[in-house]
């Protein structure tokens, strides 16, 4: 129960911050939420980092062009999204996920097949880049690099739309889709 709760509480919170406009108080809670989990807030800052900076250089340019005084509000969206994906990555470390959504069967299905993905795509990567470690002696080129990365995300595909289609499958034959 604690842990739907808490859920329910998270998502109150996330709506809630998107209607909270004043800059002191959003820079207050990203105060108090570093305060609170260091940890957590480097983890939030390097989740939204390439988001935020993408976002903020495109209002740059448009204001630039436009003459536009865009500090404040780009000030106000980046401390919004850190405070709502601090909170986000706070309270999943705290609770149980299986547990808070439990009320729920075909979304703890769909956790439990996402998380499997997560870990298993993870172990994968792991394995590529030991591999790739174990077999150079020297520093790769930018070329065998890119060859590398490319042969990795080409895999990754592969084995992303193989597993879509078994798990498709899998949940057709179960009822969870119309049988057409």
């Amino acid at each position: 129960m604690r842990d739907k709760a808490a859920l329910a509480l998270l998502l109150v919170a996330v709506v809630g911050l998107t209607f909270v406009h004043d800059l002191k108080v959003l820079a207050a809670l990203a105060l108090l939420f570093v305060l609170l989990s260091f940890k957590d807030a480097k983890k939030s800052i390097k989740a939204i980092f390439l988001f935020n900076i993408s976002v903020t250089i495109g209002y740059m340019i448009k204001a630039y062009f436009t003459g536009d005084d865009f500090w404040a509000y780009i000030l106000r969206f980046n401390l919004r999204v850190f405070d709502i994906s601090f909170l986000v990555f706070y309270t999943f470390s705290k609770i149980n996920l299986l547990r808070a959504f439990s009320f729920s069967k075909s979304l703890k299905l769909l956790l439990v097949s996402t998380l499997s993905q997560i870990v298993s795509f993870q172990k994968t990567y792991e394995d590529f880049m030991l591999a790739m470690k174990s077999r150079s002696v020297r520093k790769l080129s930018y070329k065998d690099k890119r060859g590398f990365i490319a042969s990795m995300f080409y895999f990754f595909f592969k084995k992303s739309l193989h597993n879509a289609k078994e798990r498709t499958l899998a949940l057709k034959a179960r009822g969870f889709f119309d049988q057409d």
